[in-house]
């Protein structure tokens, strides 16, 4: 009887002390083992301060919080759900949410997120809920899920997603529910492997007729399981020279030109990069605007390099200065590739 009795006692003590340290405007209960922290609907403009160190549950939906500084939840680690929606949450510093190792539950759905911290996720490998959906996000990077294999159902719609990289979801080996619908996607090449995955996926991915592209303009509106397959090729780069620098002499003053001839569907992104004298070039080649005749670098003011539309750098007068590595990159959805050549001067005499 006395055993039971002190048993008792312990279990009360551990009540008070976890109903006494509760945030003012907060309701705490111990409820089947499980410590809840009820703190919704209370108009609260930050995470409140004094929440009990072994809470499991915390609901902070429905207020006004607009951002989560790093510290917020840093006396709570055993908490295994957050429920954050319907907040204004504009902001989410780095580290909020890593410590949370122990979290199974997260909500944060119903806000105004713009930049995630996705690296806090890496520390989240107990995750089994994730609600992302109605936010302002863009960027989701490939590896934005990998560690989470325990992770049952992810929400991300409502966002304002253009892509998702193909694998994004392939360490989701316990997901069984995705919802990716409302997003602004992008129907390119990029895209094509989402159409095929859809089709042959064992995961629920619902609202189907809400997952359609928003460009380019001549597919706007069309479902992405019916996207159109699409004239995808990857990048290949060529640099050919006059003279031909692998077996020709060049001696100051020279005018060298170099072709960087591309294929690729879309059409890549080329740029040329220059490292000489000490200095490091960068130049985007522009796909569309004036004739390939005018250099596209005139305003500037760089006359040692000259280059053209049709990727072409020109080289006017070969000195010490230009004797480097010029290296001619292109990309697009579904990939890069770059190549180099040495340009260099021979001969050198009284060359300041």
């Amino acid at each position: 009887m006395a055993k039971r009795l002190l048993q008792l006692l312990a279990l009360l003590t551990t009540l008070m002390a976890f109903v006494q340290c509760c945030p003012e405007l907060c309701s705490c209960q111990d409820k089947f083992a499980h410590q809840f922290a009820d703190c919704a609907y209370k108009d609260l403009l930050v995470v409140p301060v004094g929440l009990p160190s072994n809470v499991t549950t915390v609901s902070l939906s429905a207020n006004k919080i607009k951002i989560l500084k790093s510290k917020s939840f840093i006396n709570i680690t055993q908490v295994t759900s957050l429920w954050l929606a319907h907040n204004d949450i504009v902001t989410i510093e780095t580290d909020t949410l890593a410590p949370l190792i122990q979290l199974r539950n997260l909500d944060i759905s119903y806000n105004k997120i713009v930049n995630f911290p996705w690296d806090d996720l890496r520390n989240l490998t107990a995750l089994q809920l994730l609600k992302m959906n109605n936010n302002e996000m863009v960027n989701l990077p490939k590896d934005a899920f990998s560690t989470l294999k325990d992770l049952r159902s992810l929400r991300i719609n409502n966002n304002k997603f253009t892509a998702i990289v193909q694998d994004t979801f392939v360490a989701l080996t316990s997901m069984s529910h995705l919802q990716i619908f409302n997003n602004p996607f992008t129907c390119s090449c990029s895209l094509e492997w989402l159409r095929d995955w859809i089709a042959t996926t064992k995961i629920s991915v619902p609202e189907p007729n809400l997952i359609v592209c928003e460009a380019p303009e001549h597919l706007r509106g069309t479902l992405v399981t019916q996207m159109p397959k699409l004239d995808c090729k990857a990048p290949t780069v060529l640099i050919s020279s006059q003279p031909n620098i692998g077996d020709t002499e060049l001696g100051e003053g020279v005018m060298v030109i170099l072709n960087c001839e591309t294929t690729g569907s879309p059409m890549p992104q080329v740029t040329w990069e220059v490292i000489a004298g000490n200095e490091n070039h960068v130049f985007p080649v522009p796909s569309t605007g004036e004739a390939n005749d005018v250099p596209v670098n005139d305003k500037t003011t760089n006359t040692r390099f000259h280059i053209f539309r049709n990727a072409t750098l020109i080289i006017p007068y070969m000195s010490k200065r230009e004797d480097g590595n010029y290296s001619c990159s292109a990309v697009n959805d579904l990939g890069k590739a770059e190549s180099g050549v040495r340009v260099a001067l021979t001969g050198l005499t009284g060359v300041p």
